[in-house]
């Protein structure tokens, strides 16, 4: 199974609605390739959808020259009708640093950015430009562009729009009644590792589907790998966002890491083996995903305070993996024959003990 039948598959997205009519709180998503965001603006509902095309963006396939193009698309919640001449201020950060600040508008409102990572200082953007909006204006089919240190690593990018204008085109909402909506897209992080074992090597390769990843490494007492990225463990945070946290390890079968089964852990919590998937499709290596759904998230990130509690530590800022063949575990998703493959798991509403 590719990288990307196993992302439509498993991401999921949740709408969350805002109930104040006036007041616009940000709304926040982790880790996904897509975002629906909700706010209301005096009665009436509003959905922002940000996607990604296509689903699958790592660190190598930008290097392989893919423009991932961003769709943006505002509508009327309870009609899932368009919405038309809207006019979007769009604010993009990555780890705290402002990569793009500028206004964007469309008059059929599926606004379309194409993103063109290069090795420029600077973001430039190309479309054509409404003198008096001052806004670049494009669509799906003719999306503006924008080239530079944007989409150029992997990791978690902070998206910030604010609607300016809605069914008309020179008429400007109120600020204070302007809605904002934030979310996160992100792009796959690739590491490629060889791993020495009793003299020989095996290649590694590991994609990280939420943020970068670091102290990649290889325990050879107990056979497993060890693996760690950047993470917020906040409980207070962690509930106000949708999240989806994906990494990706291909391992060389035969090799002494491959097994019939899988066990793993985060931060030292042993994992249920229905949060590791196994996909055999290629029969030269095993494909191991670890699938933390928000419900598995929010245990772990108890479990981990707890802990600090515990033993009177501060609240670590990483999320720390290791993984293991296993001889009794049995993961989702393993072949039960040449053609068919048992692809249960949990989604995003439901959970899975630890």
């Amino acid at each position: 199974m590719t990288s990307i039948s196993f992302i439509s598959i498993l991401f999921s997205i949740f709408p969350l609605l805002i109930v104040n009519t006036f007041i616009f709180i940000p709304i926040f998503g982790d880790g996904l390739f897509q975002e629906e965001l909700s706010a209301s603006m005096a009665g009436r509902d509003l959905s922002l959808l940000i996607k990604m095309s296509p689903p699958v963006v790592t660190t190598d396939t930008l290097k392989g020259g893919q423009t991932p193009l961003i769709q943006f698309r505002l509508s009327d919640t309870a009609t899932n009708e368009t919405l038309k001449h809207v006019t979007y201020l769009i604010e993009i950060e990555k780890s705290g640093k402002r990569l793009l600040l500028d206004t964007f508008h469309s008059h059929t409102c599926n606004l379309g950015i194409q993103m063109r990572p290069s090795s420029a200082d600077h973001i430039t953007i190309n479309g054509e430009q409404d003198t008096i909006l001052l806004a670049y204006t494009g669509d799906m089919e003719h999306p503006v562009s924008a080239t530079g240190p944007i989409f150029a690593e992997g990791g978690l990018y902070h998206f910030i729009v604010t609607i300016e204008t809605l069914d008309f085109d020179r008429t400007f909402l109120p600020q204070d009644k302007q809605p904002v909506f934030e979310g996160w897209l992100s792009v796959g992080y690739t590491l490629d590792k060889d791993i020495q074992i009793n003299g020989a090597t095996y290649p590694v390769k590991t994609i990280s589907y939420y943020d970068k990843l670091k102290n990649f490494t290889y325990n050879s007492s107990y056979n497993e790998l060890q693996f760690a990225m950047p993470f917020d463990w906040s409980l207070d945070r962690l509930k106000k966002v949708n999240l989806y946290v994906h990494e990706e390890i291909s391992i060389p079968n035969p090799s002494p890491l491959a097994a019939n089964g899988y066990e793993g852990t985060v931060n030292n919590i042993d994992l249920s083996s229905n949060l590791l998937m196994l996909d055999r499709t290629n029969s030269s290596k095993d494909v191991v995903h670890f699938m933390l759904t928000k419900p598995n998230v929010l245990n772990l990130a108890q479990k981990v305070e707890d802990n600090s509690s515990k033993n009177n530590q501060n609240m670590t800022n990483e999320m720390t993996f290791t993984l293991s063949p296993s001889k009794n575990a049995v993961n989702p998703g393993s072949m039960i024959g040449p053609n068919s493959m048992n692809m249960s798991m949990n989604n995003g509403s439901g959970g899975g003990s630890m």
